[in-house]
């Protein structure tokens, strides 16, 4: 049986059996989107995204071993997706390797760019993630959590 996919859930959210999920956000840009529509997405977990942009309580996405696409919302080709007009359907990719701990960021020829602490990637270029570290796609900035580094 295959995990469930990929799901921004409100921090400090307490979803559960006879509890409704959260409401899902709308379309403003710089928002993040709920499910992507992607593939599933398994794997071991290694992290997560996380953004307080727009959304107080703050939304983050599980981030598993192997690669994981980030685009806008609404494309087949992200298991994560932002609801960010200024955000490229397939944006970056996040290659991360459980056994070593490390991940990696990589630009994936995007229309305005990956920034990692806001240093700009440039296209095909990987540099590695470190906890705390700022990913701005478009105009949507993620705080990078991980759980080994």
């Amino acid at each position: 049986m295959a995990p469930p996919p990929p799901v921004a859930m409100p921090l400090g959210s307490t979803s559960g059996p006879g509890l409704a999920p959260p409401p899902m956000m709308g379309g403003t840009p710089g928002v993040l989107s709920g499910p992507s529509g992607g593939s599933v997405k398994g794997g071991v977990l290694v992290g997560f995204l996380v953004t307080f942009q727009n959304e107080p309580s703050g939304l983050f996405w599980a981030v598993h071993s192997g690669d994981t696409h980030i685009g806008r919302a609404g494309s087949d080709k992200c298991e994560i997706g932002i609801n960010d007009a200024s955000a490229s359907s397939k944006h970056a990719t996040i290659h991360a390797d459980p056994a070593t701990g490390q991940a990696f960021v990589e630009d994936q020829n995007s229309r305005n760019g990956t920034f990692l602490n806001e240093r700009k990637l440039t296209p095909g270029e990987q540099r590695q993630l470190h906890d705390n570290d700022r990913l701005r796609l478009g105009s949507t900035t993620l705080v990078v959590k991980l759980l080994v580094s």
